[in-house]
């Protein structure tokens, strides 16, 4: 690690808010970059100059359009690759995570370390993001639905959420949908004590936790960061939790998965700076990664992209979250198990039995099984569960 304070400028790319269903704004993109102020506005002046950009100051969406404004990205990504972390997220798949969070969280909070540690969170997000992506009509109503809820924190104007309209019957939709029906008061609990805050406000955009994660990554490398960041309505609504990390030099690591230990802490020097783009280069070259990368996800390799989409991938950082239908491949033992849990805590919330008693045991038997009879899993478990 170095023993330095490291300036990192931050800017994003296709911020839509609360609103996550967006059709002309499918990613977003939080960019970071390492570089001090001196450096920054030299390198910004010279290819402005050299490319005789007009305006003064560089616009990653403006960039994007023009093949002279794509080989600034390609120059800009070629010469930071190693200074530039940036998080991506698809907006629809968060959506999904989200309705995890806020829809089964509240229910299993006693238990939920067990549930994520079967990676139950991420078969229900991927399961909810593949049906929403092939268009199925149940999914689509109800992740319109869940944002509306998120929106407002408040179920009265919902139309299919929390009604009894029929779903395809024993569909994973089927079972998901009864568990919002059966544990609606459990979910208003939660929104409740959402609303008048910060958070509830900005419940859904993606700013904040993209920012802390982006900082998490910064911290491994260096000692204390002194951040700025383009201004943002979100990010200052949220302004305290970061404050709280202002001289912390002690490190904390969490087990995400599979024995991979992270970081979920770093040092700042002082607060977050909140400046405006035009008066720091360094956040206008933030603002370019931002947007290349958010555009590289929307539209893959093309004739507009292909100048600086090799440079993507080493640049991508923090937690970014997008769709793996692996943790819904049927082949799996996790999918497999995952899918009778789902269907095992509907049936419980029909009969209104505690969801939590003996899944210990549930678990353990339907693990057992689905390790013994690898050819027909699910139709053992039902058998013998």
């Amino acid at each position: 690690m170095k023993e330095t304070i490291q300036e990192i400028y931050c800017d994003e790319s296709g911020f839509t808010g609360n609103a996550l269903l967006d059709q002309e704004s499918t990613f977003f993109a939080y960019a970071s970059v390492a570089i001090n102020n001196e450096e920054a506005t030299e390198y910004v002046n010279n290819i402005i100059q050299k490319y005789k950009l007009q305006g003064g100051e560089l616009k990653g969406r403006n960039l994007l359009k023009f093949s002279k404004g794509q080989k600034v990205i390609a120059e800009i990504l070629r010469n930071f690759k190693d200074c530039i972390k940036v998080a991506v997220y698809n907006k629809k798949f968060n959506l999904a995570c989200k309705f995890y969070e806020y829809i089964f969280e509240p229910a299993l909070a006693q238990k939920n370390s067990l549930f994520y540690q079967i990676k139950f969170h991420r078969f229900i997000s991927n399961i909810l993001y593949l049906d929403f992506v092939c268009r199925s009509e149940e999914a689509e109503k109800i992740f319109s639905d869940f944002q509306k809820l998120m929106r407002s924190l408040e179920d009265k104007e919902l139309n299919y959420l929390f009604s009894s309209s029929e779903t395809p019957d024993m569909s994973p939709l089927d079972d998901i949908k009864t568990f919002c029906i059966h544990h609606r008061d459990t979910i208003n609990q939660e929104l409740n004590s959402l609303r008048g805050t910060d958070t509830g406000k900005w419940i859904l955009e993606l700013s904040t936790s993209a920012l802390f994660s982006i900082l998490c990554d910064w911290g491994k490398e260096f000692n204390q960061l002194k951040v700025f960041c383009d201004v943002s309505k979100p990010l200052k609504g949220n302004k305290e939790l970061f404050d709280g990390w202002i001289g912390i030099e002690d490190k904390i690591y969490i087990d995400f998965f599979q024995g991979v230990k992270e970081p979920i802490t770093f040092n700042l020097s002082q607060e977050v700076q909140f400046v405006e783009s035009h008066k720091f280069p360094g956040i206008q070259i933030a603002d370019v990664a931002a947007a290349a990368c958010a555009c590289a996800f929307r539209e893959g390799n093309n004739e507009k992209t292909e100048s600086w989409i090799e440079h993507i991938p080493g640049i991508i950082g923090g937690h970014s979250v997008i769709p793996d239908l692996s943790y819904i491949d049927p082949n799996t033992l996790d999918a497999t198990r995952n899918l009778i849990v789902l269907r095992y805590l509907a049936e419980k919330s029909i009969n209104k039995q505690p969801l939590l008693d003996g899944i210990e045991e549930f678990l353990g038997a339907v693990t057992h099984n689905l390790s013994l009879n690898p050819s027909d899993r699910i139709a053992t478990i039902a058998e013998n569960c």
